[in-house]
Order: structure tokens, then C-alpha cells, then sequence
């Protein structure tokens, strides 16, 4: 219950347990490295405050790989043959595109059930991304290969305890990112006319092909949002727009690149987590998580949660006794 933002809460009280300290609306702006080239420790910068310099002897960046290697590592680190070898087996994820709906009713009133669907509007895969990519970003919202549709509202228990009467839908697509890159310098919600014309154009398509698969939400929609890749750059931090990091190509999962992408990097003291270390989403963050954490601490901790489970297995089978 809760959404997304219940894996932080249950997070952050580990790390303080442990002594940790969890920082938030501290932007890290750079990875310290010293004379060695290792890395550090971090310069992190709150709203309206100065810099501040926190070193450690390990920094773990689960920021992404182009993040951490063009933005956060100084020049002169970023131009070494290792890292710039890294960075050109990879290449950016497609751009997001989003859609948040607002509606009057209950997740029973409205038959929304916690699945996630997804639709395509024909067989031919090939010719729905060829068809939609080679349109003008004007023409392309009739061309929308694919949508991700779900209902967090009618997944969460405590939804209808906290919002009573009302329910959501989020819709995903994907759109190139450079349709939308020459407002990507603009204030949010202040970027033009052209844009938001555009943006529209690609939320209202979607919010008509979204009714057509449930139709009984037509007469039942409250509100709606919607975010472009220029958006998800803003408040993500996603270089272009991406919602799941490297691009997951063929020559993604070639052994060359599955073998150079570790969660050391050529930079001693610094490692990378996250999904772009193996895979995408929230499976392949976590993943990247245990990868980084066995590098880190020189043991495999996948066999320390075999262990973990043949002994809450065994407390369970006594409990039973």
C-alpha cells in the first residue's frame, strides 16, 4: 500500500540503523576524485545553499552510467580510454512519454482491476516502431505503437481509505527524445505554445485509445497530466528523457558488452548500481543492487539469501511442529 515512494520509507530506517544518513533535495553535482584518479567522496548542493564536499572512501552511483560518466566525473577522468570505451557500448534509452488520469469512481465502480496491460494496435511490431518513428512528431500521436496502462489506485488497498470516490490510470509510450529537445533549456510549465500543442497531441491520442480499451471511464475522467521527455529530464534526471537507462538493444546483451558493464568501474573507489549495470526496471535495479553490493563486500551475496531462505524456511516448518 502506498505506491513507490514505501520502498524509501522502509528503506531509510535500515540505513540510519546502520549509521547512515539518508539526504534529500541534495543534488549531487560532481564525484570528487583526487590526485590518484580514486574516487573520493561527492559535492552535493540543498536548494538555495552552497556546496558541500562529503568524502568517503567508496561512492556507488545508481545515477546511470551516461549521469555518472559525462556528467558527475571531471573532464579529464571522463576522457580516459576506459570510461569513453564504456560509454560506446551503450546508447540511450528511448524517451518516455506519460499519462496521468484522474477519475470519478471507485476501482469497483469502474471495473479497474491491479493488472498491468499492455497494447498494441497490430501484429507487425516492426511496422508500428518504423511507421511511428518516421512520422513528424505532428503526424506521429495517430501512429502510438504501444501503451502500458495501469491503475495504481486499484492496486493499493489504501487507496479508497485515503482518497474515497476516486481512481487513477497511468499510460506510457515512448517518443524520441529529440522531438522535444529544443525546449529542454525551458522552465517547466513555461515552455510555449508549440509545446504544449505538441505534448497534446501525443496525450490526447492516448487518452482516446485508453477509453476505447475501457470504455467506462469516457464519462468518468476528473482530470489529466501528461509529461514528455523533456519532463522526465527535469524531475528524473534521465539524460534524454528515458525512463529505463541504457537502451536494452542486441548489442546491449552482446557478451562484450554484458562482460565490460560491472559494477566497478575504471575508477577506483567508484561503482555503479542499478538497472544499468544488467537490466531494466525494478527486477534489474534490484539485481544491480546485489551485484554492486557482492563487489563491494568481496562475497556472493546471492548465496548468502539462499542461506537466509533455507533458514526461514526451516523457522517456519518449527513453528508448525
Amino acid at each position: 500500500g502506498g505506491g513507490a515512494s514505501e520502498i524509501t520509507f522502509h528503506l531509510v530506517p535500515v540505513i540510519e540503523k546502520s549509521g547512515g544518513a539518508v539526504l534529500a533535495k541534495a543534488t549531487v553535482e560532481k564525484i570528487l576524485v583526487n590526485s590518484d584518479k580514486q574516487a573520493c567522496g561527492v559535492v552535493v548542493r540543498g536548494k538555495g545553499q552552497d556546496p558541500v564536499n562529503i568524502f568517503a572512501p567508496v561512492v556507488i552511483s545508481g545515477a546511470g552510467i551516461f549521469n555518472t560518466y559525462e556528467k558527475l566525473l571531471p573532464p579529464e577522468i571522463r576522457a580516459m580510454p576506459e570510461i569513453q570505451s564504456q560509454l560506446g557500448m551503450m546508447r540511450h534509452g528511448d524517451g518516455g512519454f506519460s499519462l496521468f488520469i484522474g477519475l470519478k469512481g471507485t476501482k469497483e465502480e469502474l471495473n479497474l482491476l491491479g493488472a498491468n496491460y499492455i497494447y498494441f494496435p497490430d501484429t507487425n511490431l516492426e511496422m508500428l516502431e518504423k511507421r511511428f518513428v518516421s512520422a513528424s512528431p505532428e503526424d506521429a500521436p495517430a501512429y502510438i505503437p504501444m501503451l502500458y496502462i495501469a491503475s495504481a489506485s486499484a492496486k493499493d488497498p489504501t487507496h479508497e481509505d485515503r482518497c474515497p470516490g476516486k481512481s487513477t490510470l497511468t499510460v506510457l509510450s515512448f517518443t524520441p527524445y529529440e522531438w522535444f529537445e529544443e525546449w529542454k533549456d525551458k522552465k517547466v510549465q513555461k515552455r510555449g505554445s508549440d509545446y504544449e500543442s505538441l505534448k497534446s497531441g501525443f496525450a490526447d491520442a492516448m487518452l482516446e485509445t485508453t477509453i476505447q480499451i475501457f470504455p467506462q471511464i469516457k464519462d468518468k475522467i476528473d482530470c489529466y497530466t501528461s509529461g514528455s521527455p523533456v519532463t522526465n529530464q527535469h524531475y528524473l534526471g534521465a539524460p534524454r528523457g528515458e525512463f529505463y537507462g541504457a537502451q536494452h538493444d542486441i548489442a546491449r546483451m552482446q557478451p562484450d558488452t554484458v562482460t565490460a558493464m560491472r559494477a566497478k568501474t575504471p575508477i577506483k573507489g567508484l561503482y555503479l548500481t542499478g538497472q544499468d549495470i544488467l537490466l531494466c526496471g525494478f527486477a534489474g535495479a534490484l539485481t544491480g543492487g546485489m551485484i554492486c553490493a557482492s563487489e563491494i563486500l568481496g562475497r556472493n551475496l546471492y548465496l548468502d539469501l539462499q542461506k537466509l531462505r533455507r533458514q526461514i524456511i526451516q523457522e517456519k516448518a518449527k513453528k508448525l511442529e
